[in-house]
């Protein structure tokens, strides 16, 4: 059988993600579309609006076949080692080709990524006087003459640098975003396909109404019936609050990408009784220059979840394939290369495994479920894949 390859958040499933799905397999003929998609939180350092299993529900009624999930070392990074990790786990399931979109697909990403500057392990908190991001443009725009701007090129330009450091045998397609660009923050009523920030937008300011026109059933669905959805700004900033007020100077300091300083910034700020009162104004108040929105967004998440350096960087060299769910034909995909697979294929997930391989996801869903507004059902032990007949 052959595969094509998409690597998503779905955060929420929408009608673009269908156009998405349908480009792939036409574009490709594939039999099967592996879906590698981020678990309960998303690569910006936020909580998923809905848990990975009904995102994976959102996925299988829409044409994916075979959802895995990205571990949240690889989904909640920098772009590069988000990307890196996503081809990691389509090269060890042996699609043919991924399909993902662009804002210049017309781009020879490969080309580029043969010629664009190497990402040094740590480079990217040396420079003060800018972000590692704008540094790194400028010096790809100045050896390949590209200008990288947009964040599905960037992410693009991750995976077919991924590619080639991996050796891995996939091709690339890139495909032009339909109608919605990703930082659109407003859609009409008559748009089919808006961007998932906007949706979130919407959905935040409580417009539901808003976003039928834009999302499947299976997502209007979840929307209606669902009492575990997250309250991001109080929930997650009073857990974050406790953390950065308890913790010592000392304890934030081991927290992956707690570089330079920063720790001190946050005990600080939230030390400070006539500092930010919200999380929103707290990131606003710590970010600088260097330390872009999103930087400390994550940081925040990994201090929040109490992800130290050396946790972070010993699971990604223990990469795995957690099955989410899977069609008849996604099942029967699995059959024929379970025999070829180069990493663990996980389909159930026990009290030993959420203590070694799975820790970081299992401790992530467990957050996830405190941070959920009812009580959210458990998100990894005893959790069995999903199964969707078409």
């Amino acid at each position: 059988m052959q595969a094509v390859g998409i690597i998503t958040e779905y955060n929420p499933f929408h009608n673009g993600h269908i156009y998405h799905i349908q480009q792939a397999k036409k574009l490709t003929g594939a039999d099967v579309v592996v879906a590698v998609m981020s678990g309960n939180f998303v690569q910006r350092g936020e909580p998923a609006l809905f848990d990975k299993w009904q995102r994976t529900q959102m996925a299988l009624e829409n044409g994916v076949d075979l959802v895995i999930e990205l571990p949240t070392f690889f989904a909640v990074q920098p772009s590069h080692i988000f990307a890196d990790g996503a081809i990691q786990l389509l090269s060890a399931l042996g699609v043919d080709n991924i399909v993902f979109g662009s804002e210049h697909p017309e781009v020879d990403f490969l080309s580029i990524a043969k010629q664009a500057p190497t990402i040094a392990e740590g480079q990217e908190f040396k420079n003060h006087t800018q972000t590692f991001a704008s540094a790194y443009a400028k010096q790809l725009e100045a050896e390949t003459s590209f200008k990288l701007e947009e964040p599905n090129d960037i992410l693009a330009l991750g995976y077919a640098s991924a590619i080639l450091n991996q050796q891995a045998n996939i091709g690339i397609i890139p495909i032009q975003r339909a109608e919605a660009n990703y930082h659109d923050a407003n859609f009409t009523d008559e748009q089919s396909i808006a961007s998932a920030s906007s949706i979130r937008l919407a959905l935040h300011k409580g417009k539901t109404e808003k976003i039928k026109n834009v999302v499947p059933e299976a997502t209007k669905v979840a929307l209606a019936t669902a009492a575990n959805t997250i309250d991001f700004e109080s929930n997650f900033w009073s857990m974050l609050k406790y953390r950065l007020t308890t913790d010592t100077v000392g304890q934030l300091g081991q927290i992956y990408q707690m570089a330079e300083g920063l720790e001190h910034r946050f005990a600080k700020t939230a030390l400070n009784d006539s500092g930010p009162q919200s999380y929103q104004s707290f990131i606003k108040s710590t970010k600088s220059k260097r330390y872009t929105f999103t930087r400390i967004q994550r940081t925040l998440l990994y201090t929040l979840l109490n992800i130290k350096v050396d946790q972070m960087q010993a699971a990604m060299q223990d990469p795995y394939l957690r099955i989410l769910g899977f069609t008849s034909t996604g099942q029967q995909y699995l059959n024929e290369i379970k025999k070829q697979v180069t990493l663990p294929l996980i389909s159930k997930v026990d009290s030993s495994l959420a203590k070694s391989n799975l820790r970081l996801d299992y401790k992530a869903g467990k957050v996830w479920q405190l941070l959920a507004n009812e009580g959210a059902p458990t998100q990894d032990v005893t959790r069995m894949p999903l199964y969707w007949e078409k």
